[in-house]
């Protein structure tokens, strides 16, 4: 089994909620198709979770904040024991992203949605959409073909998600030709780059963890810490 590229986890919820789940050590990075009609309760746990739309819409609740989330348009942060919820109120299916992490507890609240902003990526030079948040950063591109993500590592672990086309991504002493809705897991300190030798212009979600936000399982009481279950968004 691939430490730098997971292999995903499938599980059929119900005939409306479809997970497919990537486990990348201490964060787990799911993404979740909603029919038409899904509905999650509101609920909590241990860790605190963050979400953003790739396609379709849906209606997010936040410690009884609600907000109708737009593809790649902002994210909804659920800190540790915050009540969240979703329901899709609309007529096509809504495909999304979360990511759930154990993080210190000292690091500060944020607003329960941020929208993106333009931006550019400081390791390619490519005009982005970005959001920074206390424990997490996201970075929303687009590598036309020949585009080349330069060899690096940083004390940052990154995942990253292909929305389309395909990019040839080396981890470490890993390498594999990516697609729609394969990821890449770097963590921290480990060199990894990518290439576009397609045709296709490929758009990449990048969300990147810096050190600051690390507190995993281990560091948590036994009696305090809640499974991270694959059914519960």
């Amino acid at each position: 089994m691939s430490k730098f590229f997971p292999t995903p986890k499938i599980t059929k919820i119900n005939s409306d909620v479809e997970l497919i789940a990537y486990e990348c050590q201490d964060t787990l990075v799911q993404l979740v198709y909603l029919a038409p009609g899904a509905n999650f309760a509101l609920h909590e746990h241990l860790e605190s979770q963050m979400g953003m739309i790739i396609s379709g819409r849906l209606e997010m609740n936040v410690n009884g904040i609600k907000e109708i989330i737009e593809p790649l348009q902002q994210a909804y942060i659920a800190n540790a024991y915050v009540p969240h919820g979703s329901v899709n109120i609309f007529p096509e299916t809504a495909l999304v992203f979360d990511v759930k992490r154990i993080i210190n507890s000292s690091i500060k609240t944020d607003e329960v949605f941020i929208r993106v902003s333009p931006t550019k990526d400081e390791i390619t030079g490519f005009s982005c959409q970005s959001i920074v948040a206390s424990w997490f950063e996201i970075a929303i591109t687009e590598i036309l073909p020949g585009g080349i993500i330069p060899m690096h590592k940083s004390v940052s672990e990154q995942v990253g998600i292909i929305l389309s086309g395909q990019l040839i991504m080396s981890v470490g002493d890993e390498q594999q030709q990516l697609a729609y809705g394969s990821i890449y897991y770097a963590p921290s300190d480990v060199f990894f780059g990518g290439y576009n030798a397609s045709d296709e212009v490929v758009s990449l979600v990048k969300i990147v963890i810096p050190p600051c936000s690390h507190f995993s399982y281990q560091d948590a009481s036994f009696s305090k810490r809640t499974a991270r279950s694959l059914t519960t968004t």
